[in-house]
């Protein structure tokens, strides 16, 4: 009986958690854009984190439920409508096209470093099993997806206390592979708000 509810609720649960990714979203630029004000190095870090919110988002409008490892592979299965093509914001801001396997390599070690510091409960094996894997696949964009949103779903772990622990800006400037030209990183502020609220008006 109460799958038959959830299943009844599934469209109504999709859009809640769907509108949520997008406020979240909303949120991490408006940190990104606090933070280029103060000279915050952790502004380009609330970048991708919007970014990934965004992804999720897109993916919740077509009824699927995000899966970082499978992300890629489930949104090249979507039909192109106007909220889909968001997608392509998503990606420059993201980087995805930057990922190699020498820069993977590196990403993964500072990604299980920073599982282990914020999590500390062994999830680091996981993230370097499945790294392992797509690059014995050659899926170096699949990868490089992942591992980003690993490291956002551990940066909102401690957002509350994110700019009061300036010694992770060097791991996570690896883990996330982040842009540190401000004016670049506004440009990607902007365009995410816009593409966020465009959503949000369709939700």
């Amino acid at each position: 009986m109460m799958l038959s509810r959830i299943e009844e609720k599934k469209d109504e649960i999709f859009q809640d958690y769907m509108k949520n990714c997008l406020i979240d979203s909303l949120f991490c630029i408006t940190k990104s854009r606090e933070g280029l004000k103060n000279s915050d190095p952790f502004a380009s870090c609330w970048i991708k984190c919007a970014s990934f919110y965004l992804a999720d988002a897109i993916m919740l409008h077509h009824l699927v439920r995000p899966s970082p490892a499978h992300f890629l592979q489930n949104f090249r299965a979507l039909k192109n409508n106007k909220v889909s093509e968001k997608f392509s914001i998503v990606n420059e801001c993201i980087g995805i096209e930057r990922s190699t396997p020498v820069l993977l390599d590196r990403m993964i070690k500072s990604t299980v470093g920073f599982s282990d510091k914020i999590e500390g409960n062994g999830h680091s094996k996981i993230i370097q099993t499945k790294s392992d894997y797509f690059l014995q696949n050659s899926l170096f964009a699949d990868c490089y997806f992942y591992l980003g949103y690993v490291n956002r779903n551990n940066i909102i772990k401690i957002k509350e206390n994110l700019s009061k622990k300036p010694e992770l800006i060097h791991i996570l400037k690896v883990a996330l592979d982040i842009e540190n030209d401000p004016s670049i990183i506004e440009k990607q502020a902007t365009m995410l708000y816009e593409a966020t609220n465009e959503v949000l008006s369709v939700s």
